[in-house]
């Protein structure tokens, strides 16, 4: 499964935002191995965020349909101070796949 979702923070706190995540805990990353996330990449554009996540089927892991929301909500709490929210009082937006290519 394929997850893609978009994410803003406060203009200045880029290199702060960067900096956590070089600094990421490895309790966090074998909760997402633990999820069944197989690839987790967040790109830059500004203070956009886009975040691309692969992981397993939620049928192939127990309780795993909660599990990103679960991954989102404590990373969101973590960078409370730098993410803004949108329109919707968000601080997260999932986006619709529109297109995909598989070789």
């Amino acid at each position: 499964m394929r997850y893609v979702f978009k994410l803003a923070i406060r203009s200045g706190t880029e290199h702060e935002y960067e900096r956590r995540h070089r600094e990421v805990y490895p309790k966090l990353l074998q909760v997402f191995r633990d999820a069944g996330v197989k690839t987790y990449s967040i790109f830059r554009d500004g203070v956009t965020l886009f975040g691309y996540m692969e992981r397993d089927a939620p049928e192939e892991r127990r309780c795993a349909s909660s599990v990103p929301q679960k991954l989102m909500h404590n990373g969101q709490a973590y960078m409370s101070n730098i993410l803004v929210a949108f329109r919707s009082g968000n601080t997260m937006e999932t986006l619709p796949e529109v297109f995909h290519f598989e070789s």
